[in-house]
């Protein structure tokens, strides 16, 4: 009798003599303090929600694919026995977006430190109409697309992920981020919005909650005062500070009218970013006839400015960096919605999307560890988290006599994990 073609293809699986080593087997070291929490919570489910976000991490990878890479990966031999067919990932996903309670006990591990940053992440959509949160909603950039809304709790004190909750697409009001740092159980939060969030009414909201925020302002708004940069003299700012190797200057000053009167505006100049705004601004110009040196003349001084309203008592470098923390995230959050139209098929409601939620949760504290080690051994600069798990993978388990060996350690692997004390094995 002939074996249907997926059982002999399983087969050939279990065969594989040559799996990857080193970044899985580092990610599992790392976290074992993860994956004995998820052992305590989630007792029959534990080795398919770490190793999903293992993989979530390393390959940003969907659903259909998590069985190969299990199967070539050396966590088959020191995790076995995980069941990661799509089927029962996409009913795991359910079962554990059910659990809130579960989801708020295993989270509260990582509620730690005093100052936390506050972030309404907008930018994971979703393409099933049976998820219900995924509802109708205006995003930053004024798309009015189904979409879920995302509140991300950060920790400063650990530069760490903290907490999310997920709430209806069309709801984003200050009233759902109250009650996400109630459930959170913190305190000082700053809330760092984007373009789209600040308005006279959610400034005020914001307030009688009591919930600290740091806005950033269109570039058009009113409330913006570019005098001193059009007079162009620095020593009308405030000062300066170093952001990746260039300058970035500001000014600050407190509104002297209307409700929002004695808040305090915040304008930063990048004059790098200035200069690369001004040429495609220019080059347009040439291209289009519709585009004239008078407009350009009019919006000059706005090029390379980011100007916020807040009400935290920090240094202009001090904010600036909080708003780049944001982009941190945002760009890994980018990363895992990338993957979500290759697991639309499992998203089935929203009980499914928050247990997808909860293993990207999983793999962000992953990426943040490494984010932490790198800055803990000066290393940020040579390496980014993604540099080293690649190399790290590049280290294989080999089976030689029913034996496994490590594979001989490119140089680059081994300069990585002697730097990052990693032991060689």
């Amino acid at each position: 009798m002939i074996e249907p073609r997926h059982e002999r293809a399983l087969k050939s699986l279990d065969n594989i003599s040559v799996k990857e080593f080193g970044a899985t087997n580092f990610l599992l070291d790392a976290n074992e303090d993860i994956k004995e929490k998820l052992k305590e919570i989630y007792p029959d489910r534990w080795r398919e929600l770490f190793i999903f976000a293992v993989f979530r991490l390393l390959y940003n990878t969907p659903i259909k694919n998590l069985q190969s890479y299990y199967a070539t990966s050396f966590l088959s031999e020191t995790l076995p026995d995980a069941h990661l067919s799509p089927k029962v990932v996409g009913d795991l996903l359910g079962d554990v977006g059910k659990e809130r309670e579960s989801t708020k006990t295993f989270l509260k591990q990582f509620v730690s430190g005093n100052d936390f940053l506050l972030v309404d992440l907008t930018h994971v959509f979703s393409l099933s109409e049976n998820v219900i949160s995924s509802m109708p909603g205006y995003n930053s950039k004024r798309e009015f697309l189904p979409q879920i809304h995302m509140i991300f709790l950060f920790s400063l004190d650990h530069r760490m992920p903290s907490y999310f909750r997920m709430v209806a697409g069309s709801i984003r009001d200050v009233s759902s981020l109250a009650l996400t740092v109630k459930e959170a159980g913190v305190k000082n939060t700053a809330m760092i919005g984007d373009k789209g969030f600040y308005s006279e009414d959610n400034v005020l909201a914001l307030e009688k909650e009591g919930l600290h925020y740091l806005l950033p302002l269109k570039r058009n708004s009113s409330l913006i005062d570019y005098t001193k940069i059009q007079e162009g003299d620095r020593r009308a700012l405030d000062g300066h500070f170093l952001f990746e190797k260039r300058a970035i200057w500001y000014y600050s000053y407190e509104l002297k009218e209307g409700e929002l009167k004695e808040r305090k505006i915040t304008v930063f100049l990048d004059e790098r970013l200035k200069a690369e705004e001004e040429k495609d601004y220019l080059s347009r110009i040439e291209d289009n006839d519709a585009e004239t040196l008078e407009t350009f003349f009019k919006v000059q001084y706005r090029m390379g400015t980011i100007s916020v309203i807040t009400d935290l008592d920090k240094s202009g470098e001090r904010i600036y960096n909080l708003l780049k923390s944001r982009a941190e995230i945002e760009t890994m959050f980018d990363a895992f919605k990338n993957v979500l139209n290759a697991d639309r098929s499992y998203m089935r409601d929203d009980y499914h999307m928050e247990g997808w939620m909860f293993i990207n949760f999983v793999a962000l504290v992953f990426y943040y560890r490494l984010y932490r080690l790198l800055a803990d051994n000066s290393l940020l600069k040579k390496f980014s988290p993604g540099d080293v798990l690649i190399h790290l993978s590049r280290v294989y388990r080999l089976k030689i006599q029913d034996q496994w060996v490590t594979s001989e350690i490119p140089k680059k692997s081994r300069d990585i994990m002697e730097k990052l004390e990693l032991p060689i094995t």
